[in-house]
């Protein structure tokens, strides 16, 4: 598994977790999803951590983000 930043905003959890922007803001309603750790003016922001940790509960497998 690849190295990931500290923090994740939208676009880094639909790579990570293989999935579309809609069906991430369908998740992110669900009271298991992790709440952000912040919003910033570029929006809101996510603990890593937090998100393995749901990837995990949830089963899924998390993808390696891609090179920028």
């Amino acid at each position: 598994m690849s190295d990931y930043p500290p923090v994740v905003a939208m676009a880094e959890m639909t790579s990570m977790l293989g999935i579309s922007r809609s069906r991430l803001v369908q998740l992110l309603v669900l009271p298991e999803f992790p709440e952000p750790i912040a919003t910033l003016t570029v929006g809101r922001i996510w603990s890593t951590e937090a998100i393995k940790a749901y990837a995990e509960q949830a089963g899924r497998t998390l993808q390696p983000l891609p090179a920028r």
